[in-house]
């Protein structure tokens, strides 16, 4: 389906009450009853479950096949994730290879267990174990690269001078300082007069170039370009890729597709270099309504003037929206036809500046599958460490209507988690809203013992399984929406990103969750709704944060100002916006005074932050932490945090009460009072025996909300309902 269709199909599956029995665990709301919850909870459905990497290695013969699943299985994985490796006696896509496929897929049923693809023979998706290269080379990706510098010194000039045949833009740049000047490439020849100034004319021109592959079926295993991606932006190209892949797959396992096979899993594609594609100047005219050519060349200037910033902004705007279309939404439409999941991450989700550099828009991209993921690696999710770039992908999950969040955890970590870090890892990422799991790594074949052999690893595993089950059932409940800049980033505007960081871990700090939300959400999936704003989950937003940035579309604006007008808080939290973009960034307007709306310019927790929150979720009842920066503290062994300041929740909202999921990442034992926006029967849920009891709630309870006391461990979670009875 295109995107319309996904976003009607979204609305009708929110509109219509609960999903059906028969519907799998990423498509739609699954509004049902805390006793519904209960009902699944000691052992939730197996599409639900979480899983783990096994990687083919070696001879993947039928023993070696039985003993791999028998023992995955012992370890309380219910699923499992195929991945090709090195040292097969067959090639990655030869008869051969699915023939092995399918046979593993037969053995996994036969022990109950569910099965994922990862969709390439190793990283990054696309490149189809080296068949674009090999037998479409015109298919390959492609890249806007420097082909000459023209270089004019003060006083001379060129006249028809020839260019490289690949030439087709030409910007001088001054060594002087002075603006940059467009030269027109005509007939594949420029002229220049340089005048008083010295000049070096960058001249821009397309060929065929891709980023690094990590290929089975390179010989000696290297990471390098020998196996080219393909051409990302041309449907032809990623149709090509599904030929090769998914439906050769079909051929071989499509009477288990929706049944044993769940779908198909993308890993990290993105560019190295300014992407290109053949339509790319009919595609950009169509959406920008002019000439690109000129300007191209501009891209590479290592130096940009305001007009080329802008047209820069156009260029990401379109390249990211003909990746996100025809990359990844193609792919999620073959995987929705043949009733299957396509799971996908991006490359350097957790540091969104490269990201947007290399992948247009984090949001725009996993928006179109069914289920938004991230990657954490290289321990970026560890003890002691800040970082919550998990909630980029909850939040497209949450504002789209899709009730899956995916996780890739512990691959490349420099340090083998023990059980309780790997718990700590997944309560840390399940709090910012992740619900589904990848656990690396069981290599084929493999007598040796690694972190996931601990005798206690089948208990991490229940306790993920029943513990996702309630963060992915039900409405999620953050009422704090924050917009995301993308287009301040398109713009070439990195230095915002800090606020953004920082703003997030100061909402997370005073218990406020929340949702990014981009520019496309505001005419894709929010509505206004009784002074709110509804995404398609169901969920509904009472605040609007909107951090440093430059621009903001006006589509977005309008939006917000509806908002506003039906009674919204809106807080500009740092520097304001300065433009309104339509279709074009080269002709920005003017962004409105907004004098009833708060305003809180330095990117602290004050008194007019505090005044723009809803009403919490859950309140603790301490004197909140003074603003202060954790790294700096713990790098100077200065005093103590507050511990509550450490105090993580989520929520999720069922047909008759509410699920909040609670978690101390700190290091210190805290004891406090929390005040949740919820009554009615208490009930702690413990995840790790699938046991349910009643709690005494009698601390305190009034006009709806219910006081109860706690104290948490370190790294201890705990799981609180509220219900109707």
């Amino acid at each position: 389906m295109n995107r319309l269709t996904a976003v009607l199909a979204s609305l009708l599956i929110t509109a219509g009450g609960a999903v059906s029995a028969r519907a799998q665990s990423w498509e739609g709301i699954h509004h049902v009853s805390v006793e519904e919850a209960a009902a699944n909870f000691a052992t939730p459905p197996a599409d639900f479950a979480s899983h783990v990497i096994w990687g083919w290695e070696g001879p993947m013969d039928i023993e070696t096949i039985r003993h791999d699943l028998d023992s995955i299985k012992t370890k309380g994985f219910r699923s499992v994730i195929f991945e090709a490796g090195y040292h097969l006696p067959f090639e990655y896509l030869s008869d051969d290879w699915f023939k092995t496929v399918r046979r593993a897929v037969r053995e996994a049923k036969k022990r109950d267990l569910k099965v994922w693809i990862i969709d390439e023979g190793k990283y990054p998706s696309g490149f189809a174990g080296g068949k674009f290269t090999k037998e479409r080379p015109d298919l390959r990706m492609q890249a806007l690269i420097p082909v000459d510098t023209v270089s004019v010194a003060a006083g001379e000039s060129v006249t028809g001078l020839k260019l490289d045949p690949r030439a087709i833009s030409a910007v001088a740049l001054s060594r002087s300082g002075e603006p940059s000047r467009t030269v027109p490439v005509i007939n594949g020849t420029i002229s220049f007069k340089a005048g008083d100034g010295d000049w070096d004319i960058l001249v821009a021109g397309t060929d065929f170039r891709t980023g690094q592959t990590r290929a089975v079926n390179n010989p000696d295993g290297r990471k390098d370009t020998s196996n080219s991606l393909c051409d990302y932006l041309n449907p032809a190209a990623v149709r090509q890729f599904l030929d090769w892949t998914h439906e050769q797959y079909k051929k071989y396992l499509g009477d288990e597709f929706g049944k044993t096979v769940l779908g198909f899993r993308g890993d990290e594609p993105d560019f190295a270099y300014t992407p290109w594609t053949p339509d790319m100047v009919r595609e950009f005219k169509d959406r920008k309504g002019y000439d690109p050519t000129p300007m191209l060349a501009s891209l590479l200037a290592p130096v940009r003037s305001v007009a080329e910033e802008r047209f820069r902004a156009d260029y990401w705007d379109v390249w990211s929206e003909l990746f996100a279309v025809n990359f990844f939404g193609q792919q999620a439409e073959w995987c929705a036809e043949n009733g299957l999941a396509y799971i996908t991450h991006l490359n350097n989700d957790h540091n969104m500046p490269v990201c947007i550099r290399a992948e247009g828009s984090l949001f725009r991209d996993l928006s179109k599958v069914q289920v938004p993921g991230v990657d954490a690696i290289w321990n970026q999710i560890w003890p002691g460490t800040v970082n919550d770039f998990p909630k980029f992908a909850s939040s497209v999950s949450h504002v789209y209507g899709k009730p899956r969040v995916f996780s890739e955890s512990f691959a490349a970590y420099y340090t083998a988690p023990s059980i309780p870090q790997a718990k700590y890892a997944v309560d840390y990422q399940m709090v910012r809203g992740v619900n589904f799991f990848e656990f690396m790594f069981w290599m084929a074949g493999s007598r040796n013992s690694n972190w996931m052999t601990d005798p206690a690893m089948k208990g991490l595993n229940d306790y993920t399984n029943r513990a996702t089950w309630l963060n992915a059932v039900g409405v999620p409940g953050a009422r704090v929406a924050v917009y995301y800049p993308t287009s301040t980033f398109w713009l070439d505007n990195q230095a915002v990103n800090p606020d953004l960081v920082e703003i997030a871990e100061l909402l997370l700090q005073h218990q406020f969750d929340f949702d990014w939300v981009d520019d496309d959400a505001f005419t894709e999936a929010l509505t206004v709704e009784d002074g709110r704003l509804r995404n398609l989950s169901g969920q509904s937003y009472s605040t609007l944060v909107i951090p440093s940035c430059d621009a903001i579309s006006t589509d977005a604006w309008a939006r917000i100002e509806e908002f506003a007008a039906a009674g919204g808080d809106v807080l500009f939290w740092g520097r304001k916006p300065t433009m309104l973009v339509g279709r074009t960034f080269t002709e920005p307007s003017a962004v409105p005074d907004t004098p009833d709306w708060l305003y809180e310019p330095s990117v602290s927790w004050t008194r007019t932050v505090a005044a723009a929150m809803p009403s919490p979720e859950m309140k603790l009842l301490l004197p909140p932490p003074a603003p202060r920066d954790r790294r700096a503290r713990t790098e100077a062994g200065t005093a103590q945090p507050d511990p509550t300041s450490f105090i993580r929740y989520t929520r999720r909202v069922l047909d008759d009460g509410v699920i909040y999921l609670i978690f101390n990442e700190g290091e210190q034992e805290c004891s406090f009072k929390a005040e949740f926006d919820a009554d009615g029967a208490v009930r702690e849920w413990n995840a790790g025996t699938g046991d349910i009891k009643a709690i005494d709630a009698s601390t305190g309870a009034s006009d709806g909300r219910t006081v109860l006391e706690m104290t948490l461990a370190p790294w201890e979670s705990r799981i609180i309902s509220f219900s109707e009875k």
